[in-house]
């Protein structure tokens, strides 16, 4: 095959190709026709008026597009009304060791005194969590307990020094 014959042969092809596009878009395969109308029911539509512009700002406020209820809020802000004061954080307690049962270090109780709810020395164990307080290690001289963001290292109260 020559290149002239080539070239024709794609330029028809081309051309049909084209001729067939334009058949598709242009007219549809399948004829549609659109049913009557039911019943001639005239229905007059009726629009809300148009805002004015100084209602806008009235309509904005009334549907407050910030909020998620879209009403305006319950209490109206005042910067000049002192706020109410800050609750105080609880008191950290004053923990003090009276005395500590060492028993051979296989079971060491500790005496403390000073844990909020309890009147008097409480004897606490290792692992033990008493009013969000826990105590972590119990040693023949100390005892760590830790709770309410503080670690405390607690010693025997010796009241002759």
């Amino acid at each position: 095959m020559s290149a002239p014959l080539v070239n024709a042969v794609l330029v028809t092809i081309g051309s049909v190709g084209l001729a067939l596009g334009v058949r598709f878009v242009a007219s549809p395969l399948v004829r549609v026709v659109v049913p009557p109308p039911v019943g001639a029911v005239s229905t007059v539509v009726t629009l809300p008026p148009a805002a004015r512009p100084d209602s806008l700002v009235g309509a904005l406020v009334e549907r407050d597009p910030f909020r998620v209820t879209r009403r305006p809020a319950a209490v109206l802000y005042d910067p000049v009304r002192i706020s109410p004061p800050a609750i105080p954080a609880p008191q950290k307690p004053a923990l003090a060791l009276v005395g500590i049962v060492w028993d051979s270090g296989k079971d060491p109780t500790a005496l403390v005194e000073g844990i909020p709810g309890a009147d008097g020395p409480r004897p606490v164990r290792r692992g033990e969590t008493i009013a969000g307080l826990r105590v972590k290690a119990i040693k023949q001289d100390r005892v760590l307990i830790t709770g309410l963001d503080t670690t405390w290292t607690l010693t025997v109260r010796e009241p002759w020094r």
